[in-house]
């Protein structure tokens, strides 16, 4: 009897190390799975969650990984040989996700009960607990939860549901400001490469981008009738390229369909490029490292390449069953890998070509 050695359900996130040698996998089977990129072999089985693992990534160096569930737990495990470190208990809900500092000393875990803590990586010890939105109703759960370190690891922003995100001095647990302008739920926010600027994207159909030292909204990006699901800038931050798609409840029957990307340009606030090819939720979109492609994952089963300053499409990856959850470059930008379905793929970024199918027995 062959045992499978791939994810039985839903796979929600895949991320490389830093160096492109491993990829860890994250599942609604309550795993996550360290592969060999080159290969594609499965070196580890991440198990000890009792729900769904609803992220898995890496630190800035590649020794560890952390998890968060669906259990209400998140975990760090030695990159290497798999072993459990740490389990982070006291979140009393699902915890939607985790990121490191650059240095890799501390991390932050966000719940969908609108808290964010910040652990010590090494000893597993909490140091702070940094408060979400106030709601009227205690209980109420944020459908859309997120932290980001900036590349300092001096600042924290967070989205803990609503329309707000909030800055936090990361050394001294202080709430520095908060960014405040959006109509409905915050989807994604993040700092440029350098800290000095931030961009939200919201399901209000708007992406703004922010100065983080004043906080002053320097330019609305305005989308057409769609969610904004992310918005992210490029390396040099010069541009920034947001995933848009119809919003269900606010579309006629004879209405056209948003499903797509937009690249703007950072500095003016000008539309670029409009990446159009997806027939379904665009969900993500995501520049490689020298910011010459970006890659784009839908809800309708592919992932889609383009040349960032042209906006040609280069290459469709099709070979998913279901919905591609996420798609992203390793560091060289060689590669990508998605992760949707009950698998994640590698493809050749230069010719489209799918590499390795993880966990796919031959």
């Amino acid at each position: 009897m062959v045992l499978p050695i791939g994810h039985t359900r839903m796979v929600n996130s895949a991320y490389y190390n830093a160096s492109g040698s491993q990829i860890v996998t994250a599942s609604d089977d309550e795993t996550a799975r360290i592969w060999d990129a080159e290969t594609g072999k499965l070196l580890h089985t991440l198990q000890g969650h009792t729900g769904w693992v609803n992220s898995a990534q890496y630190n800035a160096s590649g020794s560890q990984i952390v998890t968060t569930s669906y259990d209400g737990t998140a975990k760090i495990w030695d990159a290497e040989t798999g072993e459990l470190l740490h389990t982070f208990h006291g979140h009393t809900k699902s915890v939607k996700s985790a990121a490191y500092n650059a240095s890799g000393s501390q991390l932050i875990t966000t719940s969908r009960l609108n808290n964010s803590w910040i652990w010590d990586s090494q000893t597993g010890e909490l140091l702070d607990t940094l408060d979400g939105i106030a709601y009227e109703h205690a209980v109420i759960e944020a459908p859309l939860s997120f932290a980001e370190y900036n590349a300092k690891g001096s600042q924290i922003l967070i989205s803990s549901g609503g329309n707000t995100v909030r800055i936090w001095d990361a050394v001294k647990g202080v709430l520095l400001d908060n960014l405040q302008g959006h109509s409905s739920w915050i989807s994604s926010a993040h700092f440029n490469a350098t800290g000095s600027q931030i961009v939200t994207a919201s399901l209000d159909r708007t992406a703004k981008i922010w100065d983080a030292s004043t906080r002053e909204l320097l330019h609305t990006l305005k989308g057409e009738t769609g969610w904004i699901w992310s918005a992210q800038f490029n390396p040099t931050g010069s541009q920034v390229v947001i995933a848009e798609s119809e919003d269900p409840y606010g579309r006629g029957a004879d209405e056209p369909r948003y499903n797509i990307a937009r690249i703007w340009d950072a500095s003016t606030g000008e539309l670029l490029h409009t990446l159009q090819g997806h027939t379904d939720y665009v969900t993500s979109a995501h520049y490689n490292a020298i910011g010459s492609q970006i890659v784009t994952a839908s809800y309708d089963g592919t992932a889609k390449i383009w040349d960032a300053s042209t906006g040609e499409l280069l290459h469709t990856l099709q070979g998913h069953t279901d919905k591609v959850n996420s798609a992203l470059y390793n560091a060289s930008g060689s590669q990508i890998v998605t992760a949707g379905d009950t698998t994640a793929k590698i493809w050749d970024a230069q010719t489209g070509a799918l590499l390795h199918t993880l966990g796919e027995t031959k």
